[in-house]
């Protein structure tokens, strides 16, 4: 059986959906220079639970920062990420319609 999963882009803080979802992985492109900060919550704006931790990658490590899971993380209210970052970077949320 596949997963199916929407990736969706952003570039900075917003809704992923505001349908309920399951997160399957995220990944982060970062400009080199700056250090993002990402948190990912359940629902459609940062008052919700934190599914994903606040984290802030390391922007000098060439390459994709991120995590893909090995199950679904539920989010009954939806996906919002929140990006703070003095630069450029794209976080592409892994998605599906729960």
């Amino acid at each position: 059986m596949s997963i199916l999963a929407f990736p969706t882009k952003m570039t900075s803080s917003g809704i992923v959906t505001a349908k309920s979802a399951e997160l399957w992985g995220v990944l982060i492109g970062c400009d080199g220079v700056n250090d993002p900060t990402i948190t990912i919550y359940n629902g459609t704006d940062n008052s919700g639970n934190e599914i994903v931790p606040t984290n802030t990658y390391d922007a000098s490590i060439l390459g994709i920062n991120g995590a893909i899971l090995p199950f679904g993380l539920y989010a009954p209210d939806g996906l919002y990420v929140e990006i703070t970052c003095a630069g450029a970077v794209e976080v592409v949320a892994m998605w599906r319609n729960k």
